[in-house]
């Protein structure tokens, strides 16, 4: 828990979260952005009165139950009640359980993505995914229950993009929506103002780039057949780098096998500092997105950003953001292998391993700026105190 100044003449919001979640996760890095713009003064007329959440401790299962459940929901309602604030911004769905019962001040909820909440499976040509859990266990069940009663008591969901939007308007017809997208600190990654040091990359080689955890839903294993049906020539020059803090074992001994397989030169990162994400975002030949559904697609902003050439299946949010000529026929294997050999040619035109920014792309993230995106991050908090009246 964080208590911040209060001292100012704007409107106070109480931030809420379960777990203190590093900034390496999806959620992390999200609340830790609204906790930038807010501190920043970038939130015109708000300011953070507290934070309240609890550190991510190795307790029992059953402790770490009657505390999300029980202990932690009455913490946020005595804090509360005790601070009085204007509004009570709940950053991620997964603790909409969290949403106190009579409260007179608005609760906002931001809703990242809804796969946990509506599992489902999808067809595609790659064979089936399943997008969340189609059969959680009984303590899963009752949980979801407790976010599905928590998500109808609040006042507001702040979506995170257009996609996510529609889905959760689907979901819960009576809960109005707006839509503050993630922000990015666009500055930081831009080539022309923060350039890298260039990471060890060898100078004959296509490197390309994918973010993300292992689950079949994030599609590494469909980038692996990609360039594993490649001509060998072609193949043989490709390295394809993987970063991801998620870790699952067996499913990462699976897809290094699967890769072995098809002689397809895997560099395997795993979990890694901030600077040497954007080091190889700025320096690779592209970031490749095939996920079959997002909330956000936060990886494909941060390499435009970077000034990194993106390919993105066109599903999910991911697709919102790149221009046209980024998106792809979803799982579609041909357009998938036309693609990098297109990119491999224009690195062997160039004679040399030095892949100018693309510029249009910078411009493009611009928009998701934290200058930009606290403008409608203003007006959602307005918005609320206006549907609470």
């Amino acid at each position: 828990m964080r208590i911040q100044g209060g001292g100012g003449m704007g409107n106070r919001v109480l931030l809420v979260r379960g777990g203190e979640l590093p900034i390496t996760s999806g959620f992390g890095r999200a609340h830790n952005a609204t906790i930038q713009r807010l501190e920043s003064g970038l939130v015109s007329d708000w300011e953070i009165i507290q934070e309240v959440n609890h550190a991510m401790d190795d307790l029992s299962a059953l402790k770490r139950l009657r505390r999300r459940w029980f202990t932690h929901p009455r913490n946020v309602k005595s804090v509360a009640i005790n601070t009085n604030p204007d509004l009570i911004h709940i950053t991620d769905q997964e603790q909409a359980h969290l949403v106190p019962k009579n409260i007179s001040c608005p609760v906002v909820i931001t809703v990242h993505d809804l796969f946990l909440l509506d599992p489902k499976v999808i067809q595609t040509e790659w064979g089936p995914i399943e997008i969340g859990n189609c059969n959680p266990g009984m303590v899963r069940r009752m949980d979801i229950r407790r976010l599905k009663k928590g998500l109808s008591r609040a006042n507001l969901a702040i979506c995170i993009s257009k996609r996510t939007a529609e889905h959760f308007s689907k979901l819960m017809p009576n809960i109005p929506t707006v839509i503050v997208p993630n922000s990015v600190d666009v500055d930081a990654r831009n080539p022309a103002l923060n350039l890298r040091p260039k990471p060890d990359l060898d100078s004959d080689s296509l490197h390309l780039l994918v973010v993300g955890s292992e689950d079949r839903r994030k599609a590494l294993g469909f980038v692996l057949d990609v360039i594993g049906d490649l001509e060998p020539e072609i193949r043989h020059s490709i390295v394809l780098h993987k970063i991801g803090a998620e870790s699952d074992s067996l499913a990462e001994s699976r897809l290094k096998e699967h890769a072995a397989k098809l002689r397809v030169r895997l560099k395997w990162h795993g979990k890694v500092e901030e600077e040497n994400l954007i080091a190889l975002e700025q320096h690779v030949d592209a970031l490749l997105f095939p996920s079959a559904a997002e909330g956000f697609g936060l990886p494909v902003v941060e390499a435009m950003a970077s000034g990194c050439p993106v390919l993105v299946n066109d599903l999910g949010a991911q697709n919102e953001h790149p221009p046209e000529s980024c998106i792809l026929p979803p799982f579609d294997i041909s357009s998938w292998k036309d693609a990098i050999m297109k990119m491999n040619e224009e690195r062997i035109s160039r004679g040399s391993n030095n892949r100018p920014p693309r510029e249009d792309l910078i411009v493009a993230a611009s928009a998701y700026s934290a200058a930009q995106v606290s403008v409608f991050h203003s007006q959602a908090y307005s918005k609320a105190l206006e549907l609470n009246n």
